[in-house]
């Protein structure tokens, strides 16, 4: 079962009762929802008021919660200590792996990133398709030549608008962009979590200040799949904004259920990253030598 994402944006309170979310709004909305039914919690509004309680079952079911800040932008998340029983043998194994074990695995995730982003490229009639899986194919370990630079280059300038730069702060669709990552990155945050893996030692990431390197590391094969909405156009995408809007961010909270493909089986993006860190830690583990990692339907 696909676990729910929920997204509060207006004034209210969320506590616990027997089990179940409840949200009591300022306006008079009243809900419950089972937690076990839930993936995601988003607190888009810095009115909204939660307590302890629900923060420790939230926590205990493996829930990411998901605060942002005043524009909206996800800032911080609540992550479970115990989502895996067998967290210490496989955080052993993953701080364990030699420099040649990571050059392997981001040579395979670089791999599948450019060839989902030359898939998108194609699915979306830009010049430049065939290049990036020459690209793809040109990967060696650790991508010492930057192929993932060049490839984003050629992908933004194909599908971007005129004179389009990728950057955080930058204009039109660089909001809609950060958006998505963030959302993304939480995911994979948690996936990371539930395969009893620790998000601070990274793969290629690797920044004193970072404590998701590795989150950063497996989202980015999965990034074309937000890039699908923006730079496809796809409403409300389709006309530039001065800021993102409740009916842009809540698009963007689909791409976790849109359908991906895993090996031959097609299947939510949000069960898809459960299934690829479930094989990095089987990779880190020495029980498999390859990824699973996403392509488009």
């Amino acid at each position: 079962m696909i676990a729910r994402t929920l997204c509060f944006s207006s004034v209210g309170k969320l506590s616990l009762k027997y089990e179940q979310l409840v949200w009591n709004a300022e306006s008079g909305e009243h809900r419950t929802v089972p937690i076990e039914d839930v993936g995601f919690v988003i607190l888009e509004s810095d009115k909204i008021a939660i307590t302890s309680a629900a923060l420790q079952f939230l926590s205990a079911n493996n829930v990411a919660v998901v605060i942002c800040d005043k524009s909206h932008t996800p800032s911080a998340q609540l992550l479970s200590y115990a989502a895996n029983s067998t967290a210490a043998e496989s955080i052993e194994a993953q701080l364990s792996a030699t420099d040649a074990v990571n050059g392997r695995l981001w040579r395979m995730i670089i791999r599948q990133k450019i060839r989902n982003q030359s898939t998108l490229m194609e699915r979306l009639g830009a010049n430049g398709a065939k290049r990036l899986l020459s690209l793809a194919d040109e990967v060696k370990n650790g991508d010492p030549a930057n192929c993932e630079a060049q490839a984003a280059r050629i992908y933004f300038q194909a599908l971007g608008p005129d004179e389009f730069v990728r950057y955080r702060n930058g204009r039109w669709p660089n909001a809609p962009l950060n958006y998505g990552y963030a959302i993304l990155r939480a995911a994979t945050a948690r996936a990371l979590v539930g395969s009893g893996l620790i998000c601070l030692r990274g793969i290629h990431h690797h920044n004193r200040y970072n404590a998701f390197a590795l989150a950063d590391d497996i989202m980015e094969p999965y990034r074309p799949f937000v890039d699908q909405y923006v730079l496809g156009k796809v409403r409300p995408f389709d006309v530039p904004m001065a800021e993102l809007t409740k009916e842009m961010r809540a698009r963007l909270l689909q791409m976790l259920s849109c359908d991906t493909i895993l090996g031959e089986v097609r299947r939510p993006l949000m069960i898809a990253l459960s299934c690829t860190t479930a094989s990095l830690t089987r990779y880190y583990k020495k029980e498999s030598d390859e990824l699973a990692l996403p392509s488009f339907p």
